[in-house]
């Protein structure tokens, strides 16, 4: 028998054809494929897309950006990646334009197209001054600018570390000042001040100095600076890395960037904020310039404190001179030899009242110790022994006594119920010879048993012969 396919029509039954001139059915894959292929085909490789940005999300596991931009008419679905979304200066938020570049794609699973965000710009004003502001908000917010948390300046200090690139003229402006000051020490740290990476190297000298001052022979004071230059040029001091190490830092820190209009949040975050490099090196050494006056009115001062302590000196040396122990200073001693003398007094008698103490302890103790001593146990014992030995005796008496008296008692009982009273009143009791076993019923002794029967006067031995004989006296 031949075998059918259960998906076969059945016999008889041929399959609808299909009308040629009716279009070819698609899968919902091979429809989504045709569509993002005419997106593709029909779009450029790249679009440049103007928007409001609604309903962002950062995701906290990946880091993919997702939200929407929209203008009155329109809206479209957009994803940033990590790998791109790291290189944004700001953070996106609702309601902010956008200008975002990127590539039109189909998203499958769901069956919807979107704008893979490559880059993101603001609309309006700059992504720097954005992110700047959002920087500072969070900063803020964590305390980071709190003038209660800044360290304060060491008034002379004579190590003074310059954070900065030996190839600018920030670092020449700072040396006119400093040279002035040939006893401070300098120590030039140089780093990049502009361009990628400056920041990280920034962060890292901070880092360094804040570690190994003590190993570079205390370090007191740090100039963060640089010139002045756009906003791009001065970025690398409003990155958070660098904030954050220069609030990390142990050592005071001046910072003197860009001109005086010029405000980096490195700035807002250091001790004291300089306006430009020959500031930061005057604010510096601002003690040191008036060293010399403030040196000699702190000797003018000195000299009029030591005047008057010698002043007071002098004075109360004439009192004590004038006191009654200078003038007669044997009647001092005379009094001490006399309180030497009463404690003397005071601590014989003292003693003699502890020993006679002492000795009247002893003598109890002598009297326990003898009344304890074995000799006088032993003898207590013996008594208490012997007193023990006569109660002993009595109530060894008395329960003889007591006992016999039972016992006496006991017997008469058993002689009035015994079984010789039963016997001496005519019963007898038969038992069995061979076993001893006392016979209740005649049917109990058989043929040939030889029986013991007991009377008040004697025994009686006897042999059963008939079983029925015993019947008789029924």
């Amino acid at each position: 028998m031949a075998s059918r396919n259960f998906f076969d029509p059945p016999a008889g039954h041929e399959p609808p054809r299909r009308d040629p001139r009716q279009p070819e059915a698609l899968s919902v894959s091979q429809l989504t494929a045709r569509i993002e292929r005419a997106l593709k085909e029909g779009l450029p490789a790249t679009v440049l897309v103007r928007g409001e940005v609604s309903n962002f999300k950062q995701h906290g596991g990946s880091g993919h950006l997702y939200f929407t931009l929209k203008d009155p008419g329109s809206c479209i679905d957009c994803v940033m990646f990590r790998s791109d979304a790291v290189n944004l200066r700001f953070t996106p938020q609702d309601g902010m334009e956008l200008l975002a570049t990127g590539r039109i794609a189909v998203y499958a699973q769901r069956g919807r197209y979107q704008l893979y965000v490559a880059r993101l710009e603001a609309i309006g004003q700059g992504a720097l001054e954005v992110a700047f502001r959002q920087l500072c908000a969070k900063l803020q917010a964590e305390g980071l600018f709190d003038p209660a948390r800044k360290r304060p300046l060491p008034p002379y200090p004579r190590r003074v570390a310059l954070l900065t690139s030996a190839d600018t003229a920030a670092f020449q402006d700072m040396l006119k000042v400093l040279r002035r000051f040939a006893w401070v020490r300098l120590l030039l740290w140089h780093v990049p001040v502009q361009g990628e990476g400056a920041a990280q190297r920034i962060a890292q000298a901070l880092v360094d100095l804040g570690r190994g001052h003590h190993q570079l022979g205390g370090v007191d004071l740090i100039l963060l600076a640089r010139g002045g230059g756009s906003l791009e040029d001065l970025w690398a001091f409003n990155e958070e890395v660098v904030a954050r190490a220069i609030a990390g830092c142990p050592i005071p820190i001046i910072t003197g960037i860009g001109h005086e209009i010029d405000v980096s949040v490195a700035d807002l975050v250091a001790d004291y904020h300089a306006h430009t490099p020959t500031e930061a090196a005057q604010v510096a050494m601002a003690r040191w310039r008036t060293a010399r006056e403030d040196l000699e009115a702190l000797g003018i001062r000195l000299r009029r404190e030591v005047r008057t302590l010698l002043g007071e000196a002098r004075s109360r040396l004439s009192q004590l001179q004038r006191h009654e122990v200078f003038r007669r200073p044997t009647d001092r001693i005379n009094a001490a030899r006399q309180q030497l003398d009463d404690r003397q007094r005071a601590l014989a008698a003292a003693m003699q009242r502890r020993l006679t103490v002492a000795r009247q302890r002893l003598m109890g103790l002598g009297a326990v110790l003898a009344q304890r001593h074995p000799r006088h146990q032993l003898a207590l014992m013996r008594l208490r022994l012997g007193d023990l030995s006569r109660r002993l005796a009595q109530e060894l008496r008395r329960l003889h006594r007591r006992l016999g008296e039972r016992l006496a008692a006991i017997a008469s009982h058993l002689n009035a119920v015994g079984p010789q009273q039963v016997l001496e009143r005519g019963y007898s009791i038969t038992t069995l010879q061979r076993t001893g076993r006392v016979l209740r019923s005649a049917h109990e002794a058989r043929a040939g048993d030889r029986l013991l029967t007991r009377l008040a006067e004697g025994t009686l031995h006897s042999v059963v012969e008939d079983q029925r004989q015993l019947r008789l006296f029924e």
